[in-house]
């Protein structure tokens, strides 16, 4: 188990629309993990919604909130939890991640579908609650 810091980013991007974007710091390293998810990250357990791994971001492009004006991603980022989190399981198959925000509370699962997205170019995780 290895002690984490996560944010997660409401984004209101001109042409992807509002999405959440969910971003932990790696085990071992100074970059974070950013999944993007059409939906909210789920509060209940069982929920299972489809999670998008995107480029890793240095800690600086992680925690950013406020305008991009132009470009990829362009549009409004928020932050809409941030705090403490605990990387319990960490490979390209499975990562395990225990929140510990205001808001978001528990253990998640990222679970590789196997399938990579055709848009962003991304492996395609399934995020949920654990039971």
């Amino acid at each position: 188990m290895t002690r984490s810091k996560f944010i997660i980013i409401k984004h209101q991007a001109k042409k992807a629309g509002l999405h959440t974007d969910v971003r932990f710091r790696i085990p071992n390293s100074k970059l974070w993990a950013s999944f993007a998810c059409r939906k909210e990250v789920p509060l209940k357990k069982g929920v299972k919604i489809l999670a998008i791994r995107t480029q890793d971001h240095s800690e600086k492009e992680a925690l950013f909130t406020g305008e991009i004006k132009s470009g990829y991603g362009a549009g409004t980022l928020a932050e809409y939890d941030s705090g403490d989190c605990d990387i319990e399981k960490y490979s390209n198959v499975h990562i395990v991640v225990n929140f510990r925000g205001s808001k978001i509370k528990g253990s998640y699962h990222f679970v590789n579908t196997g399938v990579i997205d055709k848009d962003f170019k991304g492996q395609k995780y399934l995020l949920f609650k654990s039971k």
